[in-house]
């Protein structure tokens, strides 16, 4: 398996604005948590949020799974104050375990809308202004941004930026959460989003409306060189059949697991070690909250969205499909560290 190096995170960290101006159209974060695992030139999500959130000129719309870090809810305040227009769709279950950070943002002046059902509003994304969008792992909670291992990526878009935000109108003002799946034979074409950022090409899909498992199964099943894959939850037996069936062929399949769960049932991990695939278990104490794959070194699958059936029948999810090197050579230099 071929080593990317740490360098290439450094090099489009220090050419990247630090707030939402300037040049370059985006911008990854990544956790190191515990003191050994610092990383220079590594930016944290947590540090990279608050100064998004203080950089908002316009508004900054939220939809986040759980919103409880102090800093995040500050910034958030602050930026009421100053007149922007801040909304947020959160979990209901989150919502009222932290009934008073809710009830400060409400009294500041801040939206907040929660789903009041089953399934979860398990999305972790932002738009800023109608011209940046933020999305990954990362929930604005003190541990995963000092505990647990996330990423996070923002990305300046116009275009992609109108499709998050009719995603969030849609929860936040129509109060539409879950499926919301067309009827007839033309319903995906309809829920297809694209998007062509330079010589970038990148999608967009919601779960549960875009059956977003059988996309990543289509992107698996044209793997020709690679996959990588770090997975806080795997329990899609249809993903992981394909893995293996790829590592069959002869692609290379290597992985990173979050060590709990694993040893129940539906768990991918017992079955892929059966099957000989370079699977190992993460060693933080906390979580390996990663949910991402990079398919032949230039295609990276990211977002809110665990590799499981809840993420794709029941909860409010996004990802985003990048085809770009750079942005894939910056992941799997995450996956290296984490798997040597």
């Amino acid at each position: 398996m071929r080593i990317i190096g740490s360098i290439v995170i450094f090099f489009y960290i220090i050419i990247l604005p630090s707030t939402l101006d300037g040049a370059g159209w985006w911008r990854l974060y990544f956790t190191s948590p515990g003191n050994a695992d610092s990383r220079p030139g590594v930016e944290n999500p947590g540090a990279g949020l608050v100064s998004i959130i203080k950089a908002a000129k316009k508004y900054f719309y939220g939809a986040f799974y759980e919103i409880s870090d102090p800093r995040i809810v500050k910034a958030l305040i602050d930026a009421r104050k100053r007149g922007v227009s801040v909304s947020l769709v959160t979990e209901t279950d989150r919502a009222r375990r932290r009934r008073n950070i809710q009830d400060r943002m409400s009294a500041a002046g801040i939206g907040i809308v929660s789903d009041n059902r089953r399934g979860l509003m398990h999305n972790k994304f932002a738009v800023i202004d109608g011209q940046y969008v933020w999305t990954g792992s990362y929930n604005p909670t003190l541990n995963d941004v000092e505990k647990n291992n996330n990423n996070a990526i923002l990305i300046r878009s116009a275009q992609l930026a109108q499709i998050y935000q009719n995603e969030f109108t849609q929860m936040f003002r129509g109060h539409i959460f879950g499926s919301r799946r067309k009827a007839g034979p033309f319903a995906d074409a309809g829920n297809r989003y694209y998007v062509k950022i330079e010589d970038t090409n990148i999608n967009v899909y919601f779960s549960p409306d875009d059956n977003v498992e059988r996309i990543i199964l289509k992107r698996l099943s044209k793997a020709e060189s690679s996959i990588h894959f770090m997975a806080y939850s795997f329990t899609s037996d249809r993903i992981g059949e394909m893995m293996i069936t790829k590592f069959k062929q002869g692609v290379p399949v290597y992985g990173m697991f979050e060590r709990r769960g694993t040893g129940e049932a539906h768990s991918e991990y017992v079955k892929m070690k059966l099957e000989g695939l370079p699977v190992k278990l993460d060693r933080n104490r906390n979580l390996m909250h990663h949910k991402v794959i990079v398919i032949d070194g230039y295609r990276v699958i990211t977002g809110s969205y665990n590799f499981s059936r809840n993420a794709k029948d029941f909860n409010d999810e996004n990802i985003l499909i990048i085809d770009n090197k750079e942005i894939a050579a910056a992941y799997l230099a995450e996956f290296n560290r984490l798997f040597r």
